[in-house]
């Protein structure tokens, strides 16, 4: 790549380790960009992915909203994600009161347990894996916990997760070993959504699966089968890859930045504010696509109906424009809606669980483990075209 090109795709190992300088100059120099080799448009600053991803009418998620899965048709498909209102909406409306913060603070005492029983064991190691040893661990107990998932299964289940979205360099198809996991993945549900439908209990996949939706004249429908499976997926798996790597890139920003990591020892209080900034500067969710549904004219460009277009959010969140000083890492900075949980009617379902799991996760280490240091030549990037982390991140505790 000359010194001069500008090219930005997100299968690239190369741009995914060290994509900062690319991401500013896409918002400097070309704020509407083209990928010619994977024929997507790319939005790069806060207020264009903000409107976009405000207006689901002319940015539709009903193509799907990953890349290599994106279909040239609408995807026909019930989960979520990928319909826009009012489908999306009546979907949304099954769930959403278990999502609420009421519901969820109703978990804090159980998610703390299971997170000083995963700290625990760390107390007095040399060296441990941030991740492999803690981190991975904690969002798919939370999720489980809240939808009824055995103990037994969830580290199969993690595992599945981390085998499906992998993806090879410069390729932007499915691999077998992807494909293969999401097979098992929903074998996994559709047995489960058997036995609930059979034996009921008192759990959300019981829920689930015994649901009832609103349909747009006010009535009322049994969710299908399909509706209630793929909640199953999108709620037991979405979650679960982006709070484990916002605590990979947790282990490593605060060993990076020993003085944030003090302030936060010194106030506990401010483990809120430093889990948004988290989120700000290295978001784990950091490109989502959608389908034009009209020509859009913008900063001179004109894209036009039908094209796919890539709203980056994690260029988003470090644009000048809207904060003073985004290549900064600072846990007292002032707190802004970032776009990292997405934003209008596709914000991210599960924030406030992502937020409390992070919290709590950060307060017991805090609490419990001294300072660390990261074996930076040993961190391992997690391979994906959707979520950006570490699959590990070994530390060696300062003595």
């Amino acid at each position: 790549m000359g010194a001069s090109e500008l090219y930005y795709d997100q299968y690239s190992y190369e741009i995914d380790d060290n994509p900062y300088e690319i991401w500013k100059r896409l918002r400097d120099e070309a704020p509407v960009w083209r990928n010619e080799k994977y024929h997507y448009w790319v939005l790069s600053r806060y207020d264009d992915v903000m409107r976009a991803s405000r207006d689901w009418e002319t940015y539709s998620s009903a193509w799907g909203t990953v890349l290599e899965i994106m279909s040239a048709e609408p995807a026909q498909s019930t989960l979520m994600i990928n319909n826009d209102p009012p489908y999306h909406q009546q979907l949304r409306q099954v769930v959403a009161r278990q999502f609420l913060p009421g519901s969820i603070v109703k978990l804090e005492r159980e998610l703390r347990e299971m997170v000083v029983a995963y700290v625990e064991p760390l107390v007095g190691r040399e060296e441990f894996d941030f991740v492999q040893d803690f981190g991975r661990w904690i969002p798919m107990d939370g999720i489980s916990m809240l939808l009824g998932i055995p103990r037994e299964d969830r580290r199969q289940i993690n595992q599945w997760a981390d085998d499906s979205l992998f993806r090879a360099e410069d390729d932007e198809k499915t691999t077998e070993r992807g494909m293969a996991a999401m097979g098992k993945v929903h074998a996994y549900f559709r047995s489960i959504l058997a036995d609930r439908k059979a034996n009921p209990r008192d759990d959300f996949l019981s829920y689930l699966t015994h649901a009832d939706i609103t349909e747009a004249d006010g009535g009322k429908r049994p969710l299908t089968d399909r509706e209630s499976f793929e909640f199953m997926i999108l709620i037991s798996l979405a979650g679960n890859e982006t709070v484990a790597r916002l605590l990979s890139n947790a282990g490593v920003l605060l060993a990076r930045h020993p003085e944030q990591r003090q302030k936060l020892r010194d106030n506990p209080k401010l483990i809120p504010q430093a889990v948004d900034e988290l989120m700000r500067y290295e978001p784990p969710s950091p490109i989502q696509f959608r389908r034009l549904m009209k020509d859009v004219e913008l900063h001179g460009v004109t894209m036009k109906k039908g094209d796919n277009v890539a709203l980056l959010t994690a260029a988003a969140t470090r644009d000048d424009r809207h904060w003073d000083n985004p290549d900064v890492f600072d846990v007292e900075r002032e707190r802004k809606h970032h776009l990292t949980l997405g934003y209008g009617v596709h914000a991210c379902l599960g924030a406030n669980l992502a937020r409390l799991e992070s919290r709590i996760a950060l307060e017991e280490v805090l609490k419990r483990l001294g300072d660390w240091t990261v074996d930076e030549s040993r961190l391992v990037r997690t391979r994906t075209s959707t979520v950006r982390g570490y699959s590990h991140v070994p530390v060696k505790m300062v003595k």
